[in-house]
């Protein structure tokens, strides 16, 4: 590879590796939520004692807080895939830039 078109190719799996990140943050986030959502509907099914109610709100601001963290999460993957196109895009037209130079 020329100069040129590897450092795209390296750009691109730096990239990659980013994207790989944040798609597992996502996927712990997300999870995350699940997990309290579904502990939240399993309590909000039960009769309370007036105690519980407080423990209820507790976690339905948590349950809300881990909402909020997995739509940032997957925002940040969409960011991190819009640079991989962005790469790909970089890679062709360093290939053709390259074999241009070679039919010259």
């Amino acid at each position: 590879m020329t100069n040129s078109l590897s450092r795209e190719a390296q750009k691109l799996e730096v990239r990659l590796e980013d994207y790989v990140k944040a798609d597992k943050e996502f996927k712990k986030n997300t999870r995350e939520c699940v997990r309290l959502f579904k502990q939240l509907g399993k309590k909000i099914g039960e009769t309370l004692k007036p105690e519980e109610i407080e423990e209820l709100s507790r976690l339905r601001r948590k349950a809300i807080k881990s909402l909020g963290q997995a739509f940032t999460s997957e925002s940040k993957v969409s960011h991190e895939k819009s640079h991989i196109y962005e790469s790909y895009g970089a890679l062709i037209l360093s290939l053709e830039n390259e074999l241009d130079e070679l039919e010259a």
